[in-house]
């Protein structure tokens, strides 16, 4: 492809000589001879700083909305990112065009919800790719996610490569971020999947009505021929503000009457879950092996998305039953304990609402649950996140979780306000999280159940001025041997 080409399909000006180019990324040192080098905005620099890296290293042209200066070619575009991602597909040859597109949206479930639609296509014969927050899995292997949603020079090769090894769904998660910052502009998806909404990243979002636009947004990258279906969790408030608008081939899902994909006569316990699964067309029993009333819902969604595609019940049933817990979404931990410990990634209010709740419904064990809030996050959400603890933990453990650049003490005093609110008078706050889960476990005996909130999978701890090793599953085992040695 031409750079007059690209130009064109990227709806880019061009100044300079029409070269061929073979490539497109953002990042200076990964650029290849007869690449693009996209000059994004961020959040502290400009990518305009790194030209000269990137014409060392090959770059034919820069698409930027900066002036890269006389010595090398401009894609100029107003909307970088925007033009960034046309250019991406188009240089790979829109992959998604080969592809049934499912993109799914939402505060929670995101991730669980992505892994239930691969799982399902799997048994309907389909060869999926699943792309999210924990990993980019394609049918032969799989590398570890560096953000939710990659940025589109990331996703564009991910996706080529999936159609061209057979390939037939991709199933991902797409960020608010992703969709403000126009990493999928210009991508067509078959499925459009919203999960829930709830308060979080408004430390990006200007308040929830933003929040919530941006979400909705995912509706205008539907698929126009044949038409994209909407699949929305009517159960949730927002959700069900969306579904107030209907679109031909809605699919609503949730627990209640009025939605079309549901859970009858839920049986929850320690290894998952049982209830008779109901869509408009079969009924079916179902065992579902991840824990937890939320993650029935997730399953619900998974569902959904699978009859919006035509897939059959008998792969339904058969999907959901090989689900394992992902990596730190409340992922069971064998420690040798006389008491379950489970780890969740919950770093919302809501999230952390859902899984105490579900953990209270499967049996009336005490609850002592570790969490803490993140620096340089949204600080609104931390005593609201304090109160839920307090009222439905037995004994609160608020200690830090990442605090970047703020004071931990800091965030640690905010959630112990809403902790006190609660009126829980067996909290306790201890700042090293190690000490805290350790507190956990000297704490609980075999009538408790020990929950550690917060990171799930994350696998370090970052300070102001220092990132170390953290992995909470681990340091549970480690604490564990520890006490029986």
């Amino acid at each position: 492809m031409t750079l007059s080409q690209l130009a064109a399909a990227c709806g880019a000006g061009l100044r300079g000589a029409a070269r061929e180019v073979t490539g497109v990324t953002h990042v200076a040192q990964d650029v290849r001879p007869g690449w693009v080098f996209a000059a994004l905005p961020g959040q502290r620099r400009h990518g305009i700083e790194f030209v000269d890296q990137a014409v060392g290293n090959g770059a034919v042209a820069v698409l930027s909305d900066r002036d890269p200066g006389p010595a090398v070619s401009w894609l100029r575009a107003p909307n970088p990112r925007r033009a960034t991602a046309l250019a991406a597909w188009a240089l790979t040859g829109h992959p998604e065009r080969r592809l049934r597109m499912v993109g799914i949206t939402g505060t929670n479930g995101k991730s669980t919800v992505a892994d239930l639609v691969g799982r399902i296509a799997t048994e309907a014969g389909e060869r999926p790719g699943v792309f999210g927050t924990l990993a980019y899995t394609l049918p032969t292997r799989s590398e570890r996610a560096r953000r939710t949603t990659p940025e589109a020079t990331d996703l564009a090769p991910l996706l080529a490569e999936l159609a061209d090894a057979g390939g037939t769904v991709a199933a991902m998660e797409v960020s608010s971020h992703a969709l403000a910052l126009e990493r999928v502009a210009g991508l067509e998806f078959d499925i459009a999947v919203w999960t829930n909404l709830t308060r979080d990243h408004l430390d990006f979002h200007r308040d929830l009505d933003a929040y919530f636009a941006t979400k909705a947004s995912l509706e205008r990258l539907l698929r126009r021929d044949p038409p994209g279906r909407r699949v929305i969790g009517l159960d949730d408030p927002f959700m069900a503000r969306l579904a107030s608008s209907p679109r031909d081939g809605d699919l609503t899902f949730g627990f209640g009457a009025l939605c079309a994909v549901t859970a009858l006569n839920l049986s929850p316990d320690f290894e998952g879950s049982s209830f008779r699964l109901r869509v408009p067309t079969w009924e079916a029993e179902v065992r579902l092996p991840l824990v937890g009333r939320h993650n029935a819902r997730n399953a619900l969604a998974a569902v959904a998305t699978a009859v919006a595609l035509g897939w059959t019940a008998d792969a339904v049933v058969r999907g959901l039953a090989t689900a394992r817990p992902l990596p730190g979404r409340l992922e069971g931990v064998a420690a040798g304990t006389a008491f379950p410990v489970f780890v969740d990634y919950a770093h919302t209010p809501d999230g952390l609402e859902q899984v105490l709740l579900s953990l209270r419904e499967v049996g009336d064990r005490r609850l002592v649950v570790v969490f803490g809030c993140g620096g340089d996050r949204d600080q609104g959400k931390r005593a609201p996140m304090g109160e839920i603890v307090g009222r439905l933990a037995d004994v609160p453990i608020v200690t830090t979780d990442n605090p970047r650049s703020e004071d931990p003490q800091t965030i640690i005093a905010q959630v112990m306000d809403g902790v006190r609110a609660s009126g829980n008078p067996r909290a306790l706050a201890i700042a090293d999280r190690r000490e805290a889960i350790a507190a956990a476990l000297s704490l609980a005996d075999e009538r408790c159940l020990v929950l550690v909130a917060g990171k799930g999978h994350e696998t370090e701890q970052i300070f102001a001025d220092r990132t170390v090793p953290f992995d909470d599953r681990s340091v549970v085992r480690e604490l564990a041997q520890r006490r029986r040695a």
